[in-house]
């Protein structure tokens, strides 16, 4: 356990200032630094300080936009060579030099100084900044950690996070760590609304409707996942022209995806804007306008968009340094997201540990050969691997990782516990707002995940059968939700098709008859719409006048004149229409022989039925 230190700060004061009164001229050594607030100047205290100093950043936008705003600063990430470092360091050996690194690029800046015969552990002071993500990114970018074994090794170290998740590594406690949690004698609490929904789309549209936005109006949605990101572009018209701020890989996918506008950098906020997780801590987001900030947890589409409430959800909102509007996390709950326990992930690692070095005991003492292949097998692939280091021993901070990960889970299957976690933070002053939507997430995306038209219309006949309950009601909210769901589930002339054909015919008719077939529905729509057309009041206005009771007509006459009256009310005609259509309208009396012509003249005269 490390010892603390308390170290107050007023209103209005950056981290420099707060040490200095202490009697640091510096960030101390040996130190994990809990500065609480985000903004604090943490970064820049190091960037100004009169040492040479490493300073490790998770991500390459905050290293690229600090290495701008300082001198004798080298920002290191892929594409930067060990040659471009070794020249730096020859120009500004004299100097006081910053070197900004991301974890994966720290080994050029090691293979630079050993070219130039350089003791960077006695020479440089070493800053991990964010350090939290060495435990919440190790699962999945093992490379993070790689600098650790050489952090050790420096003389002057330290870690900071405004959230900070301290690892059990048993080298911090070895080598005298201790936490220095930098504590505001004032109020900063930020308002926040939580919005716990079954369909996090649906809840985006009312929010963003809420906002009441304008053209100068700014946007801020922070999302950990370019499947969410491009399900919102689809599914929310207000977003068709937001901007994407995220990795090179992800840029590509988003291309993939409809060519939608992104950068890997933060020049300029647009009215919408994007940002996924690499954009969630350190960087600063600057903007004249305060946006409404929205954090989107969508746990039906993408789990590990989860958000993290006493960690991530403090560093976005940490990112704005002139302020915001507002923030809102909204999310789904999974009450069926299955997570471990502490003391369930207590049990298994002990478990696994002794059933693995149970088999490499077993294997140092076997002499049989399919005992050790076997046994090799068992040890080369097993569950308990991912929790090891290269040395094959337990990696403290991927153990740390995997009960974050787990905790995080847990606070996702109920809205209580999501919203006691936000509570609990002391950052966020919470409102809670519950919704329950016609359509849930899961029924959202199974549309979007199906593959074929009928799959597709069997769906859509549900939710319009659903819709019904709206449809028939006559109050005006439910008129404007019936039509606003209805366009959300209409999306091409396909859809249209089905849904008029559903209105005039029934869902039965298409399941039993039609068999979502869209050809076979067009030409039912057409019968309806022929059927009611010439039943209708105007068409038999129209045929009356066309002809005169008691007359003589001939066929060929009739078939022109129904013709022409059946086209100008809109009827389809294929060529022409038969003399016999002239039954719906007349009754005809007599039928006799003209001229020795093979044609018949009709006598007509006005249906009684009709003429009523």
């Amino acid at each position: 356990m490390l010892r603390e230190r308390i170290i107050r700060i007023d209103e209005g004061e950056y981290l420099s200032d707060a040490l200095k009164r202490e009697g640091f001229s510096a960030l101390p050594t040996h130190c994990v630094i809990n500065k609480m607030l985000p903004g604090l100047g943490a970064t820049y205290c190091e960037l100004t300080a009169a040492r040479k100093s490493i300073i490790i950043e998770p991500n390459v936008p905050v290293i690229v936009d600090k290495a701008k705003k300082h001198k004798c600063t080298l920002a290191v990430h892929k594409g930067v060579m060990v040659q471009h470092i070794i020249d730096f360091l020859e120009k500004n050996g004299a100097d006081n030099y910053k070197i900004l690194t991301t974890p994966e690029s720290f080994h050029k800046v090691k293979e630079a100084m050993e070219e130039l015969q350089l003791n960077m552990y006695n020479e440089c002071f070493l800053l991990f900044d964010e350090c939290e993500k060495l435990v919440q990114d190790v699962d999945y970018r093992e490379s993070i950690c790689e600098p650790m074994g050489d952090f050790f090794l420096f003389q002057s170290k330290a870690m900071v996070s405004a959230t900070p998740i301290i690892a059990d590594d048993v080298r911090l406690e070895n080598q005298g760590f201790r936490i220095l949690r930098i504590v505001p004698t004032y109020d900063y609490k930020k308002k926040m609304r939580l919005i716990t929904t079954n369909n996090m789309c649906e809840s985006l549209i009312e929010l963003l409707s809420e906002l009441k936005l304008t053209k100068k109006s700014r946007v801020c949605i922070f999302t950990n996942s370019i499947d969410t990101i491009d399900s919102l572009f689809v599914d929310v018209p207000a977003l068709q022209d937001c901007y994407t701020f995220c990795s090179e890989e992800s840029t590509f996918k988003l291309w993939k995806a409809g060519k939608r506008k992104k950068s890997t950098l933060i020049d300029e906020l647009m009215p919408f804007n994007f940002f996924t997780s690499r954009f969630f801590s350190a960087v600063d987001i600057l903007s004249n306008i305060p946006p409404h900030v929205i954090l989107i947890s969508d746990m039906h589409g993408a789990p590990q968009s989860a958000i993290d409430p006493r960690t991530e959800a403090i560093q976005i909102v940490g990112r704005f340094r002139n302020g915001v509007r507002s923030i809102t996390h909204i999310s789904t709950i999974r009450p069926n997201l299955e997570y471990k326990t502490e003391r369930e992930i207590e049990s298994w690692l002990q478990g696994a540990e002794k059933t693995y070095t149970g088999w490499q005991k077993v294997l140092k003492q076997a002499t049989n050969d399919g005992e050790r292949t076997l046994l090799r097998e068992a040890i080369g692939n097993n569950c308990y691997l991912p929790y090891l280091d290269q040395a094959g021993k337990p990696d403290p901070f991927l153990i740390s990782n995997f009960y974050e990960a787990e905790k995080v889970k847990a606070l996702y299957t109920c809205s209580s516990n999501l919203y006691e976690a936000y509570r609990s933070t002391g950052f966020f002053d919470i409102e809670h707002t519950p919704e329950q939507h016609l359509f849930s997430d899961d029924e959202r995306l199974a549309l979007h995940r199906q593959r074929t038209r009928k799959g597709r219309f069997a769906l859509l006949l549900l939710r319009f059968e659903a819709l019904e309950k709206l449809r028939v009601n006559p109050n005006e909210k439910a008129q404007k939700k019936y039509q606003h769901l209805l366009s959300r589930l209409i999306t091409g002339k396909d859809d249209q098709t089905l849904y008029a054909c559903y209105e005039k015919l029934g869902s039965k008719f298409i399941r039993e008859k039609l068999d979502y077939n869209v050809k076979a529905m067009e030409r039912s729509i057409n019968k309806q719409n022929e059927h009611a057309i010439k039943n209708s009041v105007p068409m038999r206005t129209a045929v009356h006048r066309l002809f005169d009771e008691g007359s003589l007509y001939s066929r060929s006459e009739i078939k022109i004149m129904l013709t022409q009256a059946y086209k100008k009310q809109g009827v389809f005609v294929n060529k022409t229409v038969t003399s016999t259509e002239i039954n719906r309208w007349f009754v005809s009396v007599s039928a006799i022989p003209y001229k020795n012509l093979s044609k018949l003249i009709f006598s007509l005269f006005f249906c009684p039925e009709i003429r009523k």
